[in-house]
């Protein structure tokens, strides 16, 4: 099995290797649809704004990719300063909507 992003060869994780060399390559798996959001949105509305069939559906990551890229991106000022002029007086489901379709572009 390999990661779904960057294409390494996915091992079982093992805790007794766990964050030594090699973890970087344990299988992750990532809510396509957090599921914190699912108070936020409707079914109708996932698959409206997000095109998500299935809420519960997950990519398979290797850890670095997951914890790395996914959960920890790097937002530089200049980007703050782009979303932040969209977002402005936005409640937090029209901002989830606009950071999702500037991910599109």
């Amino acid at each position: 099995m390999k990661c779904e992003l960057c294409g390494c060869e996915l091992i079982l994780k093992n805790e007794k290797q766990y964050g030594t060399s090699g973890a970087e390559c344990h299988i992750s798996r990532h809510h396509f649809f957090p599921k914190r959001f699912l108070k936020l949105f409707d079914k109708k509305e996932i698959k409206k704004y997000f095109n998500i069939e299935d809420k519960n559906e997950k990519a398979v990551l290797c850890y670095d990719c997951h914890e790395e890229m996914i959960h920890n991106i790097v937002l530089t000022p200049q980007i703050i300063k782009k979303f932040g002029k969209k977002m402005k007086n936005k409640n937090i489901k029209e901002r989830i909507v606009i950071l999702y379709k500037q991910l599109l572009k």
